[in-house]
């Protein structure tokens, strides 16, 4: 839907028409529209349906042996999974760490391969598991780590041969929550640089991604992955990040990043489980308040640019879907962020703000145009 606006935006935006104007233009002719939540959530639910997996749950943390645990899950990854574990099992570091691969199932040769190091590496613990997922499979991983500290690799991805060092040095040296590291894309010539503070910032400073990491595993003590969800990394932002007291950030490159176009992230567009990254954001959201966590500034901007993500994510849906999630998403930030309690601390979500607290779909729609 919309995509006429979305090619005039991009044809605007290489003119230097700044960003209000364009909002102004692209917002004409949109017909101002919203529906009941219970109507729109039920309209949403025929064409996808609501997963039924939960943040909420208990780990059940074996006594610490080692300083670190990796968990890799992976699914057919035959073609990656072998420079996968050789860049772990390379480390050079002095701190003991486990590798802990969950095999979700493969049916090509990944289960072969893992065996095979396994075999020849004691600190690798290799778990095959009927296929349930990533959310699963990374579970199942926490709940087998013996270690201070934990981190995620993806299975397509490889590290540098200082990762463990570059991390945990910080870790342990300031007893830190979350130490994050910089990475690069291993296809396509990109890089992102962490700007080196020890008093980092989790909303501002650190990227989305739950890898290039190491968190302290008492803050997964209650949290799990939500199963049956895409987009089930959207978890650590609300129920991990708010709990990090200390994190610090590190300007070394440690991790190196395969960009999979046939992954959820650049196939979602086109899948009508892309309603999941509206779902995840509800259930995240009662989650949070099912457990007592308290709601800050800071996570109510995070979600006013995750309702953003959401849109950009179900943009090619029907009008009348998109008015039904807009719908959805008005309320939540009505229900969860009470305009009299909270205030937005990004100068470019203030326009979102004011189309969901007016539900004013028009300009919601113009304005997220804007940030595709």
């Amino acid at each position: 839907m919309y995509r006429k606006r979305i090619k005039l935006n991009h044809l605007l935006k290489k003119l230097h028409v700044p960003p209000k104007k364009r909002v102004g233009l692209l917002k004409l002719g949109i017909p101002q529209r919203t529906v009941k939540y219970n109507e729109a959530l039920a309209k949403l639910n025929a064409i996808s349906p609501f997963p039924t997996g939960t943040s909420v749950g208990t780990h059940t943390f074996k006594e610490e042996t080692f300083d670190l645990a990796i968990i890799v899950a992976t699914y057919n990854n035959q073609d990656y999974i072998d420079k996968c574990i050789s860049s772990l099992v390379k480390q050079q570091t002095k701190y003991t760490f486990s590798i802990i691969v969950v095999n979700d199932g493969s049916t090509d040769r990944t289960a072969t391969i893992l065996a095979d190091w396994a075999k020849r590496f004691p600190n690798i613990q290799l778990i095959n598991c009927q296929h349930g997922g990533i959310a699963r499979a990374r579970n199942v991983g926490l709940n087998a780590s013996v270690a201070r500290y934990i981190s995620f690799v993806d299975a397509d991805d490889y590290v540098e041969k200082d990762y463990v060092e570059r991390l945990m040095n910080p870790a342990n040296k300031y007893k830190a929550d979350i130490v994050e590291g910089s990475y690069q894309t291993i296809n396509k010539d990109e890089k992102f640089i962490d700007k080196p503070d020890l008093h980092a910032s989790a909303f501002q400073d650190l990227y989305g991604y739950p890898w290039g990491k190491v968190y302290r595993r008492s803050l997964f003590k209650n949290v799990k992955f939500p199963e049956g969800f895409w987009f089930e990394d959207t978890m650590g932002m609300y129920r991990v990040w708010p709990n990090a007291d200390k994190i610090i950030t590190i300007s070394d490159i440690i991790y190196n990043y395969r960009i999979n176009d046939n992954g959820i992230t650049r196939s979602a567009f086109s899948s009508p489980k892309a309603l999941d990254s509206l779902y995840i954001t509800i259930r995240l959201l009662e989650d949070c308040r099912n457990v007592g966590m308290s709601f800050s500034n800071e996570l109510y901007t995070f979600t006013l640019q995750q309702i953003v993500t959401n849109y950009i994510r179900i943009h090619s849906f029907k009008n009348d879907d998109l008015i039904a999630a807009f719908s959805i998403m008005a309320r939540l930030i009505d229900d969860y962020f009470p305009a009299s309690q909270f205030t937005c601390l990004d100068a470019d979500s203030l326009i979102i703000e004011k189309a969901l607290r007016a539900k004013d779909y028009p300009l919601f729609i113009a304005a997220s145009i804007t940030k595709q």
